[in-house]
């Protein structure tokens, strides 16, 4: 077997239907085909694209970029087979998944799924695309295994930073997960950390020199005013259409995980320099699965219950609108405590 993330395992199932559940999700990462049920091969074989020179070299450098930060992290870094990234028909992933998004990853089978519609002819949204994904299936995995009887219970329980439910706490039922938003908030900035090194890539220098031209140089100004969006977000602009436009997801959420990196820096100047230094902080975790040196800094700097406030943060935008309001809320009144003592 070829080394590959190491899975924690929870729950009150026995250690070899636990060791079962690991092995299974080793196969679908390095075995992936043959760790699918029949129908999804079968579906696969008949619908899905063949990837194009382009497509597997960018899908290279989403596998170099995210094994270089998990190595910075102190994880063992590895790569995710090409096998495992798949370009389907809008009408089979609006199958597979319905109506959101445009990729998908899933953990458990270890593979990213990519809505053709959306990326066959854009390969920056692709690379992009790519490298966010990548970053969601190398995060830190657990899952929980429950046994009773015959009965054997599988259900994710960490992915990256988040926290998802219990199964004694009704999985299935009430389902509900926390850190969700900060998860997604510090794979998208990842992602527009590395575009950059993106558009450097030899593939994709077509692409590159229209960005840079005048002409796509004002349609990405105008599009930046007219959606109030940061102009750096804007991944792609295109002749099409007023659709033919890709930017950086989670706009809001990013925008609380840089406030608190920055507000954290201010806290602790001598033990981080910037709020970069702190950003790597929270990614690191996001490899590692480790919180509690996050909720130390977090609390110090924004007060008790902080960290779970900040765990509250969900992945729509006004979620993310009203946590970063309540957090300013919260550093002022620690800033004021700390002025008074």
């Amino acid at each position: 077997m070829e080394k590959g993330p190491k899975i924690r395992i929870i729950g009150g199932a026995s250690i070899e239907k636990k060791e079962q559940t690991r092995k299974e999700i080793e196969q679908a990462l390095f075995s992936h085909f043959e760790s699918l049920s029949p129908q999804e091969r079968e579906l696969l074989k008949k619908f899905e694209y063949p990837k194009s020179e382009k497509e597997l070299a960018l899908i290279d450098f989403a596998n170099e970029e995210t094994s270089r930060l998990m190595q910075e992290a102190g994880i063992e870094p590895y790569d995710v087979p090409v096998e495992n990234y798949h370009i389907i028909p809008p009408e089979l992933y609006k199958k597979v998944v319905g109506d959101s998004g445009t990729a998908a990853t899933f953990n458990t089978k270890q593979g990213i799924i990519f809505n053709a519609q959306n990326f066959r002819d854009n390969p920056v949204n692709f690379g992009a695309t790519a490298l966010h994904e990548t970053l969601h299936l190398k995060a830190h995995f657990s899952m929980e295994v429950q046994e009773e009887g015959d009965e054997v219970s599988k259900t994710p329980y960490r992915e990256g930073v988040t926290v998802r439910a219990l199964q004694s706490y009704g999985y299935h039922e009430k389902y509900h997960h926390h850190f969700a938003g900060l998860h997604e908030a510090i794979v998208a900035e990842t992602e527009k950390r590395l575009l950059g090194k993106l558009l450097d890539r030899p593939e994709l220098a077509k692409e590159k020199e229209w960005l840079a031209s005048d002409e796509a140089k004002e349609m990405r100004k105008k599009l930046a005013e007219k959606k109030e969006i940061p102009e750096d977000d804007i991944i792609w602009v295109g002749k099409k259409g007023e659709n033919d436009w890709e930017t950086v997801s989670y706009l809001q959420q990013r925008n609380v995980l840089n406030y608190v990196c920055e507000e954290i820096q201010k806290q602790f100047p001598d033990e981080y320099q910037s709020a970069d230094d702190v950003y790597k902080v929270f990614l690191n975790a996001h490899f590692t699965g480790r919180l509690l040196p996050l909720a130390r800094l977090v609390e110090k700097t924004f007060g008790e219950g902080s960290f779970r406030l900040l765990g509250n943060m969900d992945t729509d935008k006004q979620s993310g609108v009203l946590h970063l309001e309540a957090l300013k809320k919260a550093r002022a009144r620690q800033v004021r405590k700390k002025a008074v003592s």
